[in-house]
């Protein structure tokens, strides 16, 4: 899957970058094909505590679905073990939504008489 990342105020490094692509390749199990995914992650400095990572991801998968999940925390790489989590329950919870609007439209298709084998 190719991830675009986004920074702000924040020093992008290789090894990061080799997390962050490491963490969503891992989504492809749950969803095979997802159109594009981008992460927007920001420090920022002028918090009261300290420094303070926020991370945002918006992901297109077929058929027009759209899944944006943020998530804050003091520490980077926690913030995207927690988007990654966030983002497989939502791609789970969207792929069973899709299944059960299947299951009823097949029930509705063979309640009708023309699909009575006699």
């Amino acid at each position: 899957m190719n991830i675009k990342i986004y920074n702000k105020n924040f020093d992008l490094t290789e090894p990061f970058q080799q997390y962050v692509q490491e963490k969503f390749d891992a989504l492809d199990k749950y969803q095979e094909n997802i159109i594009s995914c981008s992460l927007d992650i920001k420090r920022d400095p002028h918090h009261h505590k300290g420094e303070i990572f926020a991370a945002e991801v918006h992901m297109l998968l077929p058929n027009k679905q759209e899944i944006r999940v943020a998530e804050t925390h003091q520490d980077a790489r926690a913030v995207i073990d927690m988007l990654q989590d966030k983002v497989s329950r939502a791609i789970l919870k969207q792929k069973s939504k899709n299944d059960g609007r299947l299951r009823k439209n097949i029930k509705i298709l063979q309640a009708l008489k023309f699909w009575d084998k006699k």
